[in-house]
């Protein structure tokens, strides 16, 4: 009998030991499945972030050529007339603004000699010379051709297009395209997904306008009026450049480097899920999709 009994014991302990094994292993396999599809998840959405920036850049690229031959612009050239040129240029940006993608455009117009002749966003900030650091604008000024990408200059981070403006085969000056990035990141709010948009503090104009931005300790955020800044605690601790994917309790992080017309680094882009926020269950939309096929 007390044989018996302690067989009995030990088989049960075995069955106990067996049992909690695989609870263990499947409970594994479930946050390793969960791990794999989040990163897949991420991956497409960090391409379809960049896809949506080289889209911004080609929309910027199409309309600099456009308006570099619209008399309105030509005529600010020509008539050497600024108070008409702002004019101008107001009627111009007011009629663009009904476009989601245009609704903050920004306009500045340089002089052949490189010089900034009109910010539509300042309007009374011009006569400096851009030509130490606008490398898009020396590009299009040397190659006599419109270019396009992501630049820094005075106004902040923008995806740029400079078009050369000429007339009668004089050339009068250049247009260039601002937009900035607050409609690429409401794209990805109206999905459940939080983008920020960081640029390195070290890599801006001291002059530019995100000096009052200091919630981050090396990086401004440049899409500010979009970001969710409940998020921006987590942020800090997290060494951006080290990491591609981040995962703090229930929150999901996806990293990309931000690279500027010239291929250098000057911020990241980072993508986020709350997956316990019901608007942001998107994630587990995508798991449990993935789940079934």
């Amino acid at each position: 009998m007390i044989k018996n009994s302690i067989f009995i014991k030990i088989l049960v302990l075995f069955f106990i030991v067996i049992f909690m094994s695989v609870i263990f292993f499947y409970n594994s396999y479930l946050k390793e499945r969960e791990l794999n599809s989040a990163k897949i998840f991420f991956d497409y959405q960090i391409k379809q972030l960049h896809k949506n920036v080289e889209d911004q850049k080609l929309s910027s690229l199409a309309l600099s050529v456009i308006l570099s031959q619209n008399n309105k612009i030509q005529e600010c050239f020509l008539d050497l007339n600024r108070s008409l040129c702002i004019s101008n240029m107001n009627d111009i940006i007011s009629n663009l603004s009904s476009v989601l993608m245009y609704k903050n455009i920004k306009i500045h117009l340089h002089t052949k000699d490189l010089k900034s002749y009109l910010r539509s966003w300042s309007p009374n900030n011009f006569g400096d010379n851009l030509s130490s650091f606008r490398n898009l604008l020396l590009e299009a000024n040397k190659n006599k051709k419109s270019v396009a990408g992501v630049e820094i200059g005075i106004g902040g981070v923008f995806t740029r297009a400079v078009s050369n403006i000429i007339k009668q085969k004089q050339k009068l000056g250049t247009i260039e395209i601002m937009l900035d990035f607050e409609h690429i990141s409401n794209f990805f709010k109206d999905q459940g997904i939080d983008l920020f948009v960081l640029v390195d503090k070290d890599k801006m104009i001291i002059d530019s306008d995100y000096h009052t931005n200091e919630l981050l300790k090396d990086y401004y955020i440049a899409n500010l009026n979009s970001a969710n800044l409940n998020v921006v605690e987590i942020l800090k601790d997290i060494d951006l450049t080290k990491k591609t994917f981040f995962i703090y309790k229930t929150h999901y992080f996806a990293l990309s480097p931000m690279l500027d017309a010239g291929g250098k680094r000057i911020g990241f882009f980072v993508l986020h899920i709350n997956k316990n926020i019901k608007e942001q269950n998107i994630l587990q939309d995508y798991m449990l999709l993935n789940s079934l096929f």
